[in-house]
């Protein structure tokens, strides 16, 4: 299955850094929690998609005619949005922007 998750997130828990490093800005620690949380809950909304089936798409990927069809398989993480779509639903356009995406995550 198709996966929109960072290889390395879980490898970058920032949860213990405040209690080994108590003087760690505290800006610079929520900006990592932060991100740690999307890509967590992210995770989460990935293995319920790929149990059903399905693949999630990031909303900048999908036609806004599309979007509206598909309201009913949103699934919305923090402000960003994401489809639950089946491989074979996919359009031409869908699937090279979501292979640009994919290109894009890997290399930062």
């Amino acid at each position: 299955m198709i996966s929109i998750l960072p290889k390395d997130y879980r490898e970058k828990d920032p949860r213990q850094l405040l209690y080994h490093f108590p003087n760690m800005p505290i800006v610079k620690y929520a900006k990592m929690m932060q991100r740690y949380s999307f890509n967590h809950a992210l995770a989460v909304a990935e293995d319920v998609a790929h149990k059903n089936g399905y693949i999630l798409i990031p909303y900048d990927c999908m036609h806004w005619q599309r979007k509206q069809r598909f309201v009913d398989r949103r699934v919305k993480i923090g402000r960003k949005s994401f489809f639950m779509m089946k491989d074979h639903e996919l359009t031409r356009s869908e699937r090279s922007k979501l292979e640009d995406y994919l290109r894009e995550l890997e290399v930062g």
